[in-house]
């Protein structure tokens, strides 16, 4: 299935690259200037075709010193972009770092081309000149990025009260703290680095009671880890939580 497409700082880029862009700010520890983004078919000529498709975006580095647009190559190949910094001696542009999103389904044919060349450690110009950045990150990619550093599961509040649990198996309707307990199960239940539930199981389906869709998500939870599966919210199910930072309560 194609990425969702978004305009974002003014070009047009897919979520996935939007993501792999905004990690490797974190990693430079700073905002880049964006001069193209993807999905720009005619927009520069010397681009050759590879800003065409998905996975694309060129960053300005015009006022950057060496050491810095050194680094800011390598934050975006360590986020899994095929990433080179462009010179004016190279052609007929300004100082930018070209990046391709590396596992980008929708790669135009050039960006592919270039993929490939940087994974056998050349420079993706017509010249076929050997990789001039930082080495070492060639088989990189996001998905084997975000393996090694998971997003970290929100817990602005962790306390679960075991009560709220109980009532939540027998009650439809809750408010107040408990009502925040039982969301807050279902929540760490849908997160990305749990997967016990996905997103569209935080709410009932249609005609189901509140009572027995939380019932089912404790199932889910119990299967997901391998413990009995009782539909309760038990101690076993309280001590997976624990590990993911929560604080159990009576």
């Amino acid at each position: 299935m194609p990425e969702a497409r978004i305009s974002w700082r003014g070009v047009t880029m897919n979520k996935r690259t939007v993501a792999m862009v905004e990690a490797a700010e974190q990693l430079y520890h700073s905002k880049f200037a964006i001069l193209q983004g993807s999905y720009n078919a005619g927009g520069v000529e010397a681009s050759a075709g590879t800003h065409d498709g998905g996975g694309a975006v060129d960053v300005d580095v015009r006022t950057k010193s060496a050491a810095q647009r050194v680094a800011v190559v390598k934050a975006l190949r360590e986020v899994g972009f095929a990433a080179w910094l462009r010179t004016p001696a190279q052609g007929n542009w300004p100082y930018h770092v070209h990046a391709i999103a590396v596992g980008d389904k929708e790669l135009s044919r050039g960006a592919a081309v270039q993929v490939a060349e940087y994974h056998r450690k050349l420079n993706g110009l017509a010249n076929r000149g050997q990789d001039d950045g930082p080495a070492g990150y060639y088989g990189m990619t996001w998905e084997l990025y975000l393996k090694a550093h998971p997003p970290k599961v929100p817990v602005p509040d962790s306390t679960i009260s075991l009560a709220a649990m109980a009532y939540a198996r027998t009650h439809d309707a809750m408010t107040g703290v408990w009502g925040a307990d039982r969301a807050r199960v279902i929540a760490w239940a849908a997160h990305p680095r749990v997967g016990a539930i996905t997103k569209a199981e935080t709410v009932p389906a249609a005609g189901v009671p509140w009572h027995l869709h939380f019932q089912r998500v404790i199932r889910e939870i119990q299967t997901h880890f391998r413990l009995e599966v009782t539909g309760i919210f038990n101690s076993a199910v309280a001590g997976e939580m624990k590990r993911y930072g929560y604080t159990i309560v009576a």
